[in-house]
C-alpha cells in the first residue's frame, strides 16, 4: 500500500508498502554502524498502531538509536524504516523533515519548550512552522487532553517540571501523529509526577488510541507499556508482554553485563605499613648526644663511691 504525504506538493518516489494498516512503524534488517561500533545490528520489529511499547536494554545497547532511525532523526546504515504506511528509503531531507513533522510526534527527557511562549503558543509552534494558523480551540483543546485546561496563557517558568512535559506532549500531538515517540520522558521528574505523566501516556493509548514508542531505563515506567523490548549489542534480546515491575527489572538485571572480578573490585588506597609496636626503652627518652656516657645505676641496695 502506497501512502502520500499531507501537505506536500508531489508523492514520494516510487515508494510502494506492503505494512498492514494497523502497522504504525516497521522495521526490517535494520543496521546502524558509527565508525568501528555496530549500533544497530539487522533489527526486525513491528509497533502496531494503538499500542504503548517501551524499549530496553543496557548502557550501549542501541536502544536510543533504533528510537533515532525509526523517528527518521537519524539514516540507517542499511535495513527498511516504514512510519505510518511511508517507506523513509530514498527520501530527501526535505521529504523527511516533512514527514517528521505531520507524522511523528517527539518527546524527550528535556522539555525542550521556549521559555518567552506560552504553553499555548508552545503546542501552537509545530502548526505555526508548517504555514498553519491553529485556532484557538484546538490548541485549548490539546491541552486539554493533556490536563492543562486553563494554563494556556502560562510561560514554561510558571509551571511545574510535569506541565511543562505535558506541554510538550500537547505540542508532540497538536498534529495527530501517526507515532509519538518518547526518550526518556520521564527521566527528569521526580516519582509522583513520573507516575502521573505515565497514566496520561497509558491513557492516550486507551482512551485515544495513540502509538507510543518510549525508550526508557525505568522498570516502574516501562510496566506501563503493552510490551517491553529489549536491546542487547544492537540486537533484540526479547520482550515481554503484559509486563510487571519485577519481570522487567528480573529481565534487566540478566541482560547486563557482568564484569571480570578484577574489575568488580573497589581499588583502594595504598596503605601504609602498621608499625611493631613500641616498648618502653623505645619511646623512652634519648639519651642525650653530647658529654661522656654515664656509667650504669649501682645494684639495689650498694653504697656509692
Amino acid at each position: 500500500m502506497t501512502s502520500t504525504l499531507s501537505n506536500t506538493p508531489a508523492a514520494p518516489s516510487t515508494t510502494t508498502s506492503t505494512t498492514a494498516p494497523t502497522t504504525a512503524v516497521r522495521l526490517r534488517r535494520l543496521t546502524r554502524h558509527h565508525r568501528d561500533v555496530r549500533a544497530l545490528d539487522g533489527v526486525d520489529l513491528d509497533f502496531r498502531a494503538g499500542t504503548f511499547t517501551a524499549v530496553m536494554g543496557p548502557s550501549g545497547s542501541g536502544k536510543s538509536t533504533l528510537l533515532q532511525c525509526a523517528a527518521g532523526l537519524d539514516r540507517p546504515t542499511s535495513g527498511q524504516v516504514e512510519v505510518g504506511g511511508v517507506a523513509l528509503e530514498g527520501l530527501s531531507e526535505r521529504r523527511l523533515t516533512l514527514l517528521r513533522r505531520d507524522r511523528i510526534g517527539f518527546v524527550f527527557q528535556s522539555f525542550n519548550l521556549l521559555p518567552a511562549l506560552t504553553a499555548a503558543q508552545n503546542v501552537a509552534l509545530p502548526l505555526r512552522l508548517a504555514g498553519r494558523r491553529p485556532s484557538r480551540t484546538e490548541v485549548r483543546e490539546a491541552l486539554a487532553r493533556v490536563g492543562l485546561a486553563g494554563r494556556e496563557r502560562h510561560r514554561p517558568g510558571e509551571l511545574s517540571g510535569g506541565q511543562q512535559q505535558r506541554v510538550a506532549i500537547a505540542r508532540a500531538l497538536i498534529t495527530r501523529p501517526a507515532v509519538l515517540f518518547g526518550d526518556e520522558p520521564t527521566g527528569a521528574l521526580d516519582s509522583t509526577t513520573s507516575r502521573e505523566v505515565l497514566d496520561m501516556l497509558r491513557e492516550l493509548v486507551d482512551r485515544d488510541g495513540q502509538t507510543i514508542v518510549m525508550v526508557t531505563h525505568d522498570p516502574v515506567a516501562a510496566a506501563r507499556a503493552d510490551r517491553v523490548v529489549f536491546l542487547v549489542d544492537g540486537r533484540v534480546a526479547g520482550e515481554l508482554r503484559a509486563p510487571t515491575v519485577t519481570a522487567v527489572a528480573e529481565r534487566m538485571t540478566a541482560l547486563e553485563p557482568v564484569a571480570p572480578v578484577a574489575e568488580r573490585t573497589t581499588a583502594l588506597e595504598p596503605v601504609a605499613p602498621v608499625a611493631e609496636p613500641t616498648t618502653a626503652r623505645e619511646t623512652a627518652a634519648p639519651v642525650a648526644e653530647s658529654g661522656p656516657a654515664r656509667p650504669a645505676a649501682s645494684p639495689a641496695g650498694s653504697a656509692s663511691c
